[in-house]
């Protein structure tokens, strides 16, 4: 696995590498920096181990979502605690920042939306802790234009008299056989120029019935549209459904209070109106700085998903912001399976940014799912992907930029 993010004003990388040993369980992760965008790093630095076990209870520890503010000068981290118990995840989400690139951080902030204790390394199935509070990182952190910094996050508790049409119970993704963790929610920070950290309000939880994601809201995506609204994008899942009548889909929420309240969910459909199959995949969104143009990228299936797959073709699309929507005569393909790959192989789990000298966008994605024999068994792959902008008469007035 490999991941990598600007961690500066101007040039400053840093890339991380892990060994995935299990789903979601990055294991052995190592960093390194680059001062000049890739051209040179430093050597590989071993990470603090994100497996520990307290009281003979499993417990995962690591950071993935980050955003350098250039208007305070910190590197924000998104950071998460998942404890394994009686075959179930419990997620807890923090917030940690570094002021050297992150090679140091102060200690994790647990982000709170409702009473519940602290983790205790002493205790650490603790019911006031273990099932209180419960969030699983989203995919990003923004900056809005109004100076606040907005995340969201995945597997939040639905209010405890929200009513739940398909009590059906479904475990996995921090989702307990009697857990309210389905929803989702945005944090909005603001900074605390005396403290210095950000002060973070929690927003109120929207979710979906079971019947509609049998899992829940997940791995959300937050952009800001141009209009200032926030949207934020989720992956659902049909696991476990008849996907004949609830196939694969991607679902959205809009903000005009900056994140503290979400319209109901709704599909995200082509700009036309029209439908489209997704599976149980993680997306992204990022704004071009040359284009000014919000893209979507993700997995669309021509035929009904089910649950996680297929995770093919990996696409990229232009946002129609005022519905929002995908611009269906935008859609382009990145990577797609071939001939002689297994049907499981997987364009799925990226790591995504826009470089910053030649406005390339750049996705590192290791295809899970190569090795017909082990799905663990995968290298990771550099994608690179060109806007391709029109030409300008220098004798003519500029049109603005575009994509092809």
């Amino acid at each position: 696995m490999v991941a990598v993010w600007y961690v500066g004003p101007k040039l400053e990388r840093r890339e991380v590498h892990a060994l995935e040993i299990r789903d979601d369980v990055p294991d052995e992760p190592k960093w390194r920096f680059s001062a000049d965008n890739g051209r040179t790093w430093s050597g590989l630095t071993p990470m603090p181990p994100t497996l520990s076990y307290p009281k003979k209870v499993e417990v995962w520890e690591g950071g993935c979502p980050k955003l350098y503010d250039d208007q305070t000068g910190v590197l924000v981290e998104t950071w998460l605690r998942q404890i394994q118990h009686k075959g179930d995840h419990f997620n807890h989400t923090y917030v940690r920042l570094s002021r050297d690139h992150g090679k140091t951080w102060s200690t994790p902030r647990m982000l709170r939306y409702e009473n519940g204790d602290e983790f205790d390394p002493d205790n650490p199935i603790k019911p006031s802790f273990l099932k209180r509070n419960l969030a699983y990182f989203g995919n990003n952190i923004i900056r809005h234009s109004n100076g606040t910094l907005v995340l969201a996050v995945a597997a939040a508790n639905i209010p405890k008299d929200a009513p739940d049409p398909n009590p059906r119970r479904i475990s996995g993704y921090g989702i307990t056989p009697d857990s309210r963790g389905i929803g989702s929610l945005c944090f909005v920070g603001k900074w605390n120029g005396q403290r210095e950290r950000y002060n973070w309000r929690a927003g109120k939880c929207v979710w979906v019935p079971r019947h509609v994601s049998s899992r829940g809201l997940m791995e959300p995506e937050v952009a800001e549209l141009k209009d200032g609204r926030v949207l934020v994008i989720w992956r659902g899942s049909n696991q476990n459904l008849d996907a004949a009548k609830q196939p694969g889909r991607k679902w959205f929420s809009v903000s005009t209070d900056g994140g503290m309240t979400l319209s109901p969910v709704a599909e995200l459909k082509y700009d036309d109106g029209s439908r489209f199959y997704s599976p149980s995949s993680i997306h992204r969104m990022i704004r071009h700085s040359v284009t000014g143009k919000l893209y979507w990228v993700g997995n669309i299936s021509p035929r009904p998903t089910k649950g996680n797959s297929p995770r093919y073709p990996l696409l990229i699309a232009e946002m129609d912001e005022k519905i929002p929507a995908l611009k269906r005569s935008t859609v382009s393909v990145i990577d797609d399976r071939k001939p002689d790959q297994p049907g499981g192989v997987q364009f799925s789990n990226f790591s995504l940014l826009e470089n910053r000298e030649t406005h390339d966008l750049e996705l590192y994605l290791t295809a899970y799912g190569e090795d017909a024999s082990s799905v663990y068994t995968a290298d990771c792959y550099k994608h690179t992907v060109k806007l391709i902008l029109p030409r300008v008469r220098l004798d003519a007035p500029s049109s603005g930029c575009g994509t092809e």
